[in-house]
């Protein structure tokens, strides 16, 4: 079980864990490229992909490090991972909302 309850836990973990949930990230990615894909000139294609899997790469890790702060087991990690990746799009949609919906709603208190 991995656990991580600060920052310098994620930042000093092994490698082989960082590896395993940047390639589950990377391949829910390559998941969601081929469910949406269109057809295109090749070189237009490729990139896509390659900036699908960015995100993905980036949504995966972000979910990945809320649920080490949970005390996940290492298979949760992984599928947490893997899914990150596949739904990048809806999540990373889903957190601006909030956030917009936050700085919309806030008022700064005079003091």
């Amino acid at each position: 079980m991995i656990g991580a309850a600060q920052a310098r836990d994620i930042v000093l973990m092994e490698h082989g864990i960082i590896l395993a949930i940047v390639g589950m990230s990377a391949w829910g990615g390559l998941v969601r490229y081929i469910m949406l894909r269109k057809s295109k000139p090749f070189i237009e294609e490729l990139k896509a992909c390659f900036l699908q899997i960015v995100v993905s790469c980036f949504t995966g890790m972000l979910v990945s490090i809320f649920v080490l702060s949970r005390d996940a087991s290492d298979d949760r990690l992984m599928i947490v991972a893997g899914l990150g990746g596949v739904f990048a799009g809806p999540l990373l949609t889903l957190v601006g909302r909030k956030i917009a919906g936050f700085i919309d709603n806030y008022t700064p208190t005079s003091k």
